[in-house]
C-alpha cells in the first residue's frame, strides 16, 4: 500500500511538471513568435522610413540650391554660399539612403521636389524649423526602428544624416541672426562638405570627419 501511495505521488509530481514545462516551452515559443515578428515588421518598416528619407533629402538638395540663388538676388552671398554647402550634404545623404534601399531589394521612389521660395529670412526660417524636425523626431524614430530590425546600413546611413541636420540647424541659425542683426560680415567664408557622410564645416576643418574618419584633403569647399 505505502509503495502504490508513493507510486501515485510521484506520478502526479511528474504530471505537474510536464504541465509547468509544456506551458513555460509554449510561453518561450510564443516570445520567439513575437520577437521575429517585430524584427521583420521593423525591417518592413526600415526601408519605408528609408524612402521617406530619401524623397526629404532629395527634396531639399533641389529646394537648397533654389534657396541658393534666392539669398544671391538678395545680395546675401555668403548664405547663398552657405545654402550650396547644405545642397550638397542633403544630396550626400539622399544618396546614402538611396544605396540602402538598393541594397535591400527596395524601390527608389520617383520624386518631383515640391518647395515655396519666400524671401531669405522666411526661408531660414522655415529650414531651421525642418532641420529641427529632422534632427530631434524623425531622424531618431527611423533609428530605432533601425535598430530594433538591426539594419546597421540604415542605421549609419539615418545617423550620418540627423547628426548633420543639427549642424545645418545651427548654421541656419546664425545666418538667420546675422540678418536679423545686420552683421553679416561675421559669417563664414567658406564651407567644407564631407563626401562620405555630408557633415558640414566652417571656415576650418578638423584633419578628419567627426562622423565618418573622412580625411579632410577629400572633403568639397565651397567658397
Amino acid at each position: 500500500m505505502k509503495n502504490k501511495i508513493l507510486n501515485y505521488s510521484f506520478f502526479l509530481t511528474t504530471i505537474s511538471y510536464l504541465a509547468m514545462t509544456s506551458c513555460d516551452n509554449t510561453k518561450k515559443t510564443s516570445e520567439l513568435k513575437t520577437t521575429t515578428k517585430e524584427h521583420m515588421d521593423a525591417g518592413t518598416k526600415t526601408i519605408e522610413n528609408m524612402q521617406s528619407a530619401y524623397k526629404g533629402e532629395t527634396t531639399a538638395t533641389a529646394k537648397y540650391k533654389a534657396f541658393s540663388n534666392k539669398a544671391e538676388e538678395e545680395g546675401y552671398h555668403y548664405i547663398a554660399l552657405l545654402y550650396n554647402a547644405v545642397s550638397a550634404a542633403e544630396n550626400i545623404h539622399a544618396t546614402n539612403h538611396k544605396a540602402v534601399i538598393e541594397d535591400a531589394g527596395g524601390i527608389i521612389p520617383t520624386i518631383t521636389p515640391d518647395y515655396e521660395i519666400k524671401t531669405t529670412k522666411e526661408n531660414l526660417h522655415d529650414d531651421i524649423d525642418g532641420e529641427a524636425y529632422e534632427a530631434k523626431t524623425m531622424y531618431p524614430d527611423f533609428l530605432k526602428t533601425a535598430e530594433t530590425a538591426g539594419y546597421q546600413l540604415a542605421f549609419l546611413s539615418l545617423t550620418y544624416a540627423m547628426k548633420t541636420e543639427l549642424k545645418h540647424k545651427f548654421f541656419f541659425e546664425q545666418a538667420l541672426g546675422d540678418i536679423n542683426s545686420n552683421t553679416l560680415n561675421s559669417l563664414p567664408t567658406k564651407y567644407f562638405v564631407c563626401p562620405t557622410c555630408g557633415n558640414t564645416y566652417a571656415n576650418s576643418p578638423p584633419k578628419h570627419c567627426d562622423f565618418s574618419l573622412t580625411n579632410r584633403e577629400k572633403f568639397i569647399v565651397f567658397q
